[in-house]
């Protein structure tokens, strides 16, 4: 089979599936790499589930409002805090395109004002009327007075389009845009409402879903690009083999030629 290596297309093709299994290679790691962040993520998210729900004291500092926050840890993302004070809604907030389930909508975002600082609360989603994206929906408003919350928090948003949205709608949940300076501190994130007491009126999608475990399809596309590693050696060697076997056949039918066609050749130079 050596002597198969040694044509020029041969070596030509030799050097395509080096680099073809080269290539799996790089993308197998890839995506083994990708599925180690995504395992990690989900561990984070089971530990933030099954914590139990503390003050939100515990865990942020208000900030300046107006200034811009600080990055959420991750390991707080998707912890259950607890808060009370009452909602601001002369300051709430639909924030567009937030599609669920395939129709789009708004989060519906109220400053719960609390004494420590505003905790901007996703109270929940509302779908977008029937072609007009531009007229701020009609919601139930929140329980007036007192109010406690139970929600899950969330890294903060920033505005990244300089277009200014219609009367009464946002493009991020932003505490640096939502909460300005002279309504006090607010909180460097915001919470995404599980319960309310009291409760306040139907008419939202509350609480939100929560995220599943994500990175199986990774650890699938590692697989793939192995098994794509594995093809492309074996269809190179059974193609050697079988072209090798193919030289030796027509190597050994030359060489049965040659005796019979000298014998040929012998036989019409004697005298009849």
């Amino acid at each position: 089979m050596l002597d198969v290596l040694r044509q020029r297309r041969w070596l030509g093709f030799t050097v395509f599936v080096v680099l073809m299994l080269a290539l799996c290679g790089v993308l197998a790691n890839w995506q083994w790499q990708r599925y180690q962040v995504r395992q990690a993520e989900n561990a984070r998210l089971d530990a933030a589930l099954a914590a139990a729900p503390v003050p939100v004291d515990d865990l942020l500092d208000p900030v300046p409002g107006g200034a811009p926050p600080a990055a959420l840890p991750p390991e707080l993302e998707w912890r259950m805090v607890t808060a009370t004070g009452t909602f601001d809604t002369d300051a709430e907030t639909a924030i567009r395109r937030r599609p669920l389930d395939g129709r789009n909508g708004y989060w519906i975002v109220t400053p719960l004002v609390t004494d420590t600082g505003v905790l901007l609360v996703n109270r929940g989603w509302v779908q977008t009327p029937e072609g007009d994206a531009a007229t701020t929906p009609q919601v139930p408003a929140p329980p007036a007075g007192p109010v406690s919350v139970t929600a899950r928090l969330r890294p903060a948003e920033a505005t990244s389009t300089p277009d200014a949205p219609p009367p009464g709608q946002a493009w991020a949940v932003d505490p640096a845009v939502l909460v300005p300076p002279a309504d006090g501190p607010a909180f460097p994130a915001y919470a995404q409402l599980e319960s309310a007491q009291p409760a306040a009126d139907e008419g939202l999608t509350s609480p939100l879903p929560v995220p599943g475990h994500r990175g199986l399809n990774n650890l699938v596309y590692t697989v793939q690009w192995l098994l794509f590693a594995v093809v492309g050696v074996i269809g190179w060697w059974r193609l050697m083999r079988q072209e090798s076997r193919h030289d030796t056949l027509a190597a050994e039918r030359a060489a049965g030629d040659a005796p019979a066609s000298h014998a040929a050749q012998s036989g019409d130079a004697l005298p009849s």
